[in-house]
């Protein structure tokens, strides 16, 4: 479907698009990079919007700093045990409140179960 300019399609996911890989690998690591960098649609990221990238934590990794278990982490932050479980295994991302929270999280877990009980004891 064409309308002015714009050209749309639908992927049928049970018959993906094929890649020839044989060709990818055959590549070096500097052809690879020129034809990434002469993709006018998906060029990659210079230094400077790296530097500048907000990164969210790693729901794994803020749980295996805490010394937390899935479960005790849920429960320390009021989170559904699916939904941690979701993240970690990337069946889902975090929102973006959800992103947030686990910056917070990151930075003073403390705070953030102290604001949790004084929420629940209002």
């Amino acid at each position: 479907m064409k309308k002015g300019n714009i050209t749309s399609f639908k992927l049928n996911p049970k018959r993906p698009p094929k890649t020839d890989w044989r060709a990818f690998d055959a590549m070096s690591d500097e052809g690879r990079h020129r034809a990434a960098a002469s993709d006018a649609d998906a060029r990659p990221a210079t230094a400077a919007q790296l530097a500048r990238a907000r990164r969210v934590p790693s729901v794994r990794a803020l749980r295996q700093k805490l010394n937390l278990t899935q479960e005790q982490f849920a429960a320390r932050f009021h989170l559904p045990l699916g939904t941690v479980r979701d993240w970690e295994q990337g069946a889902h991302r975090p929102d973006k409140a959800a992103q947030v929270l686990l910056t917070v999280i990151a930075r003073d877990p403390d705070a953030v179960e102290r604001a949790l009980k004084r929420q629940n004891s209002l």
